[in-house]
């Protein structure tokens, strides 16, 4: 029978057998003989041939280690375990069960399979369970009576697939013996919908309240559960989530959704977006559109910064209160005793931008050496507090403009300006929020880079009339990258851009 700490999983059919936790009564062991979690070591699994498999906190379907497979070369390649480590028996019947997971975007079929040598000496192999493990989804393989061949010897538990070459992980490794004696039980976790991050049972001002704490650093997190808080499910709370929060009142239907008190087993009809994945040297646009759900977008942008001695800008505040995010142009030079303004712009699902290393004035007359320089100063001071080698979008100095630019930085797109606020030329806080207000209600604004600068307080105080202003005008305040997305537009290299519609 199945022994597991999980009780609700999403379970899919398995050729010899599949069982879904919550609707079956956690059986009696009068032996385990393999309970592997991985929380403190391998538990005696090791490759089966040339592959990596680590012990990796990415991951888990309990506790928070699982085994990750990668670089397989054949189908059986897979995570294996010397059953001579154990006390299973020739001819004897056990229950045997596995977690697996895999993200290659479609459904994978996999095995928990058995090598023995049989009586003569000779090799086989049989298949102890099978079933078809969804892309991100952790999926259980189990059979409650499986009966190991008898006169088999050199026997070996192992993890494959039936013919996919993917990385995939594994976690929670089970065998016992079928008895009477009632063994350990974990009871069943108890659900909770997302967005309900205090697990009192409903979505309240009080859930917004924890996360907006959390993201403008007046709380460290503790009273938040990231199961729930955690809403588009990519492994951190940001402003994403609170963006999608703020959704479930605004649309009731959304707050349907509901998941375990586990880190990582839910059942939810929210799904972590299909991301692509950075590559080195290139620009991907790896937005997360999933918490839109105005029809029209804008994107506000700000140069010129850090300027804040570490602490979050009026501006970052401002966003962050109306769900909204934005894109920061950093000036490399501003930046060392100001990390913190970045990393808490990161934090908040804001997106990182360059904006050179000195903000050169005559930007448009450099050679393409002086040009490459001035993108990777800031680029590398960037990336190091990031955690990630990145290609940043650019904001053109001055928004100058040149063969030698757009030739060198050919990987690098670079929003400029669709709208102009004019803070840098001493426009008014009732200036800047007019020209934006008429440029929406002109029905111009929707896809637009607007330029602004984040060291003046007439531009913080109009982002702070603005964004209550657009939400109630049907508009979502999002990154530059994120506006592309939404409208199914591409961000290429080398391009200038003053809309998404370029």
């Amino acid at each position: 029978m199945l022994k597991m700490k999980k009780v609700l999983a999403k379970v899919t059919s398995v050729s010899v057998l599949a069982m879904v936790l919550t609707a079956m009564p956690i059986p009696a062991f009068a032996q385990t003989m393999l309970n592997a979690t991985f929380e403190e070591d391998y538990n005696g699994f090791g490759p089966r041939a040339n592959e990596s498999v680590e012990r990796v906190s990415t991951k888990a379907y309990e506790g928070q280690y699982s085994l990750y497979c990668s670089g397989r070369k054949d189908e059986w390649n897979g995570p294996v375990l010397s059953m001579g480590r154990g006390d299973w028996v020739a001819g004897e019947t056990y229950s045997f069960s596995c977690a697996v997971y895999q993200e290659t975007g479609s459904a994978v079929d996999m095995k928990l399979s058995l090598q023995y040598d049989d009586a003569s000496g000779t090799t086989d192999w049989l298949q102890i369970a099978t079933g078809t493990v969804p892309s991100g989804e952790w999926t259980i393989l189990s059979n409650d009576a499986y009966t190991l061949p008898a006169g088999g010897s050199a026997m070996q538990l192992y993890v494959e697939t039936a013919s996919d070459l993917c990385d995939f992980y594994v976690d929670s490794i089970f065998s016992g013996s079928e008895g009477s004696t009632p063994g350990p039980v974990t009871p069943p976790a108890p659900t909770y919908r997302m967005g309900d991050v205090d697990h009192d049972d409903k979505i309240d001002a009080t859930d917004r309240s924890k996360v907006i704490d959390f993201l403008l650093a007046k709380d460290d997190g503790s009273g938040l559960n990231a199961d729930t808080a955690d809403i588009n499910k990519d492994g951190k709370v940001n402003s994403v989530d609170f963006s999608m929060l703020r959704q479930f009142f605004i649309y009731p239907d959304l707050t349907s959704t509901t998941t375990t008190t586990t880190t990582t087993t839910t059942t939810t009809t929210t799904t972590k977006p299909q991301t692509q994945q950075r590559i080195p040297g290139q620009f991907t646009n790896v937005a997360d559109v999933s918490w839109i759900k105005a029809s029209k977008v804008v994107a506000l942008s700000f140069d010129d910064g850090p300027f804040n001695n570490g602490n979050p800008t009026r501006i970052q505040n401002a966003l962050t209160k109306n769900g909204f995010h934005a894109t920061f142009f950093y000036w490399g030079q501003h930046i060392q005793g100001n990390e913190n303004e970045i990393r808490e712009a990161e934090k908040r699902g804001f997106e990182v931008a360059n904006h050179t290393w000195s903000h050169p004035d005559n930007w448009g007359s450099m050679d393409r050496n002086s040009v490459r320089s001035q993108y990777n100063q800031c680029k590398q001071a960037l990336d190091k507090i990031v955690g990630e080698d990145r290609v940043y979008l650019l904001r053109n100095p001055y928004l100058a403009q040149s063969a030698n630019i757009i030739g060198e930085l050919s990987e690098v797109p670079m929003p400029n300006s669709g709208i102009d606020s004019e803070d840098w030329n001493g426009n008014s806080t009732q200036g800047i929020v007019s020209k934006i207000q008429q440029a929406a209600q002109q029905g111009r604004l929707d896809g637009q880079v607007v330029l602004m600068h984040e060291n003046y307080d007439s531009t913080a105080t109009a982002v702070e009339q603005l964004c209550p202003w657009l939400e109630q005008n049907g508009y979502a305040v999002v990154t530059v990258s994120e506006m592309f997305k939404f409208h199914n537009k591409q961000l290429k290299g080398g391009k200038v851009y003053n809309s998404c519609w370029d």
